[in-house]
């Protein structure tokens, strides 16, 4: 972090503005709330940043760049694809177990309807993202429809997570099911055989 002022306090609103809108959504939370927990005036608030819009797809796009660093760069492809895959989805399972506030602004985020609002997050966040996904699934399976097979495998990444309160509830649940080794070994065996049982039949 900087030690300029300005950056920290830049920082500092970012972090509180997270933990608020990862419990209340973007609706929930007002400028003036932020500023009462960030400990600035509203006015300096306002310095940093125009709106709650700005604030909020700031906010967003900070927490998912500092909690899923990984890229398609660190995913080389002399290392094999199903290894890639599996450390890709290790790595978002357990950013999910360990940070309740990025689980939860998730769910905020994908219940968000304002169209705008949504493009504007898909274009500067969740593009790339989706890109890298597609790009480690294209290099199992390149005949497939990578972007139906990447939704599928965001998917099964992240609904174990936004339906854990009824879950635990039904038949079959144990605890262990939420950790990351158990729910990326699931995935993968799932993807094993779709993506290669499809691939099989397009050649045949």
């Amino acid at each position: 972090m900087s030690d300029n002022p300005t950056d920290i306090t830049h920082e500092r609103i970012l972090n509180c503005s997270i933990v608020l809108f990862a419990r209340s959504g973007f609706h929930g939370v007002s400028m003036r709330q932020v500023a009462e927990a960030v400990g600035v005036t509203v006015a300096a608030l306002y310095y940093h940043f125009k709106d709650k819009e700005e604030l909020y797809l700031t906010a967003v796009k900070h927490i998912f760049n500092n909690r899923l660093p990984i890229s398609a760069a660190d995913l080389r492809e002399d290392i094999d694809p199903w290894q890639s895959l599996d450390q890709f989805i290790h790595h978002f399972i357990q950013t999910l177990v360990a940070d309740a506030d990025f689980q939860r602004l998730l769910q905020w985020v994908l219940l968000d309807t304002d169209t705008a609002r949504s493009q504007t997050l898909t274009d500067k966040v969740f593009a790339p993202f989706f890109a890298e996904v597609t790009w480690m699934i294209n290099r199992i399976a390149p005949v497939q429809d990578a972007h139906l097979q990447a939704v599928s495998m965001i998917g099964l990444m992240v609904f174990p997570f936004e339906s854990s309160h009824v879950r635990r509830f039904l038949p079959g649940y144990q605890l262990p099911q939420q950790t990351p080794d158990v729910l990326t070994q699931h995935i993968i065996n799932l993807l094993r055989g779709g993506l290669l049982g499809v691939a099989n039949e397009s050649k045949s």
